[in-house]
């Protein structure tokens, strides 16, 4: 298992795709911001409409018609604000994250390559998954299966492999 794996993650074999490749249309937060007026409800764009302004007749000098435009260029204003506050912070994330994953790949990869050489190592080691156990192959004890077994080194597996022979 550890050989498939590690073979999906070299280049140009076809597996994962690389950090920063472009992979196609992106899904809602990994998308690049788009331009434009958002959408209001129903999925139409919202705009001006002037707004009844009762017994001023529409003075604009009372203040009456204004309070809606206003209003609108204000929501506007704090619209775009919040949109390029939103494609800074997005920004800042998504290059904390691109800095992350060549390193958790290297962790991976050698992680991989542990346990490629601990099956060399011992070939009549085995797991089985269904009942969280690891034991000798033709043995009669067994060793809880835990998520510290995925990351132990050739030694570890080594001093595993005596307390199970013995």
């Amino acid at each position: 298992m550890a050989r498939a794996r590690l073979g999906q993650m070299q280049p140009g074999s076809g597996g994962a795709p690389q950090p920063g490749a472009p992979t196609g249309p992106q899904p809602g937060w990994a998308a690049e911001p788009q331009a434009g007026p958002l959408p209001g409800p129903g999925g139409r764009q919202q705009s001006y409409t002037p707004r009844p302004t009762g017994s001023s007749g529409g003075d604009l000098s009372t203040g009456g018609g204004l309070s809606g435009l206003e209003d609108d260029l204000a929501g506007a204003a704090l619209g775009m604000a919040a949109r390029f506050i939103g494609r800074a912070v997005s920004r800042r994330v998504q290059g904390k994250f691109n800095a992350a994953v060549p390193a958790m790949m290297a962790k991976q990869e050698a992680m991989l390559r542990q346990q490629i050489a601990i099956a060399e190592r011992h070939p009549d080691l085995c797991a089985c998954m269904t009942d969280q156990v690891i034991f000798l192959a033709g043995g009669s004890r067994t060793a809880p299966f835990t998520g510290a077994t995925m990351t132990m080194t050739v030694e570890q597996s080594d001093a595993l492999v005596a307390q199970l022979r013995s």
